[in-house]
């Protein structure tokens, strides 16, 4: 496609994406895209939880979710979300809740599940403890063999609140449920049940914490897996009925018609990348926005997590009572300050003073407890690569502390290869995309800049003959997010729209689009981190538009003569400086 075509189908896409996009709007502002996320993992989770917490008043909901997860097993014999290869954590646990729920309906379905399971390397594939140690406890509930031992979860734990936090993060409130209902069940010696009844009450108060600041409603952070997991740990304990009735009620309500359970809500994570890419395409001013500026101010958190230690000013991913996330708190606040009235908005100031607040003493963020334990809810690249991007929106300079600090950590973090982690997305092209962004834009020394030219250099390295990128592995193919999230982190670093990366990345977007204006997403969301993903199109059409945005602007920008928005430090082979060796220099 010429030079002058291109130019032409990148407006033309962004403007269906647009359009797209905005259809997709709600009356009270938020961007819902709530098609097809009907969750086996999660069906699996409630209807085993449903079953220990009132079985007889759960009856029609069990029955419809057995019939469900017999009806969509695939034909490998597993479970997992729509456009998202069969995974072992969800079919382990869809095979126990059949044996649990409809030993003799699903015994040809549970059999098909186990063996496909021992195929995909049974619990050694599954890489996160935590989730090996629910599929043996999951098993053992349906009378299935598992590998190993139950590990014993100290209930005593919790009476150290700081430790706790930073080792649980969000899974606190779990794991009070889960080691209140194993305290009930294990045998104890005299110190050991002296213990539990000095931590059992401290338990219940972090969970009690969680159900009466979302209202009591019954619901947890509005997802029905954390829900079902904290209703099983409850019930099988014999704590706090009251809680265990209302988690029940809320877990039948959230069932969908024909028996399944959703994805928990992204209300503000689809609203954040929404918003993001009509920003970028032009249309901050947009009188349709209003309404959505509202709705993320009513989504900001007012009143401090107390059981998890951290103070008001947060987003979470879906309601006003959702769970603290940094991700959503950095986008959310960078989103705000762009749209009308941005510099003055106390909400952005608030979340700027969460992050403030909650940076990692070594210069990272986490995702939502300051500290925590690296790992699943720890310390992140792309998490601390964004707040880097709003602090510098709100104003800040690459010498300010919290920029200064989170760049020497993300200086640590880079991999020999040159690229970058993401805890929330598969793959090596999220985090390093991110981070070459953050280090173009607040790299200040020749270190810095060769760090960056590191990222940018296994970004062209990855990519696809098709102009596309995947995990950066070169085996699976592209991903609409993956060639999105590279696109922008190349264009941010310097790289002129005309260079062949670039350019090939956007006709790919551009030929990726659907009639109807948007993008199939692919499958490089984390759920339950290297355990659950999902495929999501509002994410997969914002990060798109967005990227196309963006490089409609910088080709604007370079044809008139302007600069992109950093160049490098000659000499240091950073970004921007067409630096040689690299085989696709930087702005022309």
């Amino acid at each position: 496609m010429p030079a002058s075509a291109l130019t032409e189908s990148v407006g033309t896409a962004v403007t269906a994406g647009t359009e797209a996009l905005l259809a997709h709007r709600r009356d009270d502002g938020a961007f819902v895209f709530g098609a097809h996320h009907a969750s086996p993992l999660n069906t699996a989770g409630a209807l085993t939880a449903l079953h220990f917490a009132d079985p007889e008043g759960s009856a029609e909901a069990i029955e419809r979710g057995v019939t469900w997860l017999c009806e969509t097993q695939r034909d490998d014999g597993g479970w997992a979300m729509r456009g998202v290869p069969t995974e072992p954590l969800t079919t382990a646990l869809a095979a126990a809740a059949l044996h649990l729920l409809a030993p003799r309906r699903a015994a040809s379905a549970v059999h098909a599940a186990r063996a496909r399971f021992d195929e995909l390397g049974g619990s050694g594939a599954v890489p996160e403890p935590a989730m090996t140690a629910l599929i043996r406890q999951f098993h053992t509930f349906a009378g299935l063999p598992h590998e190993g031992a139950q590990r014993r979860l100290p209930l005593e734990l919790l009476l150290f609140p700081g430790l706790s936090r930073r080792l649980l993060s969000l899974r606190l409130p779990i794991y009070a449920s889960q080691a209140l209902a194993q305290s009930a069940h294990r045998r104890r010696g005299p110190a050991g049940r002296v213990l539990d009844r000095l931590a059992r009450p401290r338990a219940l108060a972090i969970i009690h914490d969680a159900y009466e600041r979302e209202g009591a409603t019954g619901g947890f952070s509005t997802d029905p897996w954390l829900t079902g997991l904290i209703c099983l740990g409850l019930a099988r304990s014999g704590q706090a009925p009251d809680l265990v009735r209302a988690a029940a009620r809320w877990l039948r309500s959230a069932a969908n018609p024909d028996g399944s359970w959703d994805l928990m809500p992204l209300d503000v994570t689809w609203t954040n990348f929404a918003t993001a890419a009509l920003i970028e395409a032009g249309h901050a001013e947009d009188p349709q926005l209003i309404g959505t500026r509202e709705m993320l101010h009513r989504h900001q958190q007012p009143e401090p997590f107390d059981a998890l230690g951290c103070p008001a000013g947060y987003w979470g991913f879906s309601s006003p009572r959702s769970w603290p996330m940094a991700l959503e708190t950095a986008e959310s606040s960078a989103i705000l300050l762009k749209l009308p009235g941005g510099a003055d908005d106390r909400h952005v100031r608030a979340g700027l003073a969460w992050l403030t607040a909650t940076q990692d003493a070594a210069g990272s963020w986490s995702l939502a407890v300051r500290n925590s334990k690296p790992g699943g809810f720890g310390p992140c690249p792309q998490m601390t690569a964004k707040v880097v991007g709003a602090l510098l929106d709100s104003g800040a300079g690459a010498d300010d502390p919290r920029v200064a600090k989170a760049v020497r950590w993300l200086l640590g973090r880079q991999r020999p290869d040159g690229s970058f982690e993401a805890m929330w997305y598969r793959g090596g092209t999220p985090g390093t995309a991110a981070a070459l962004e953050a280090l173009s834009r607040a790299g200040r020394t020749g270190e810095h800049h060769r760090a960056a030219a590191r990222a940018r250099d296994w970004l062209l390295r990855t990519r696809h003959p098709d102009g596309s990128w995947s995990t950066g592995e070169g085996t699976r193919p592209g991903t609409v997010e993956e060639t999105a999230w590279a696109l922008r982190g190349l264009l941010a670093a310097g790289l002129s729209p005309a260079d062949p990366a670039p350019a090939a990345a956007a006709r790919w977007l551009v030929d990726a689009q659907r009639a109807d204006g948007g993008w199939t997403p692919g499958p490089v969301n984390e759920y339950v981190r290297g355990c659950a993903r999902y495929a999501d199109d509002g994410i997969a059409a914002g990060l798109a538009l967005r990227a196309l945005a963006h490089y409609r602007s910088a080709e604007a920008a370079e044809a008139i003569g302007t600069t992109g928005p950093t160049t490098g430090a000659p000499g240091t082979g950073a970004p921007g400086t067409g630096a040689p060796g690299t085989g696709e220099g930087g702005r022309k």
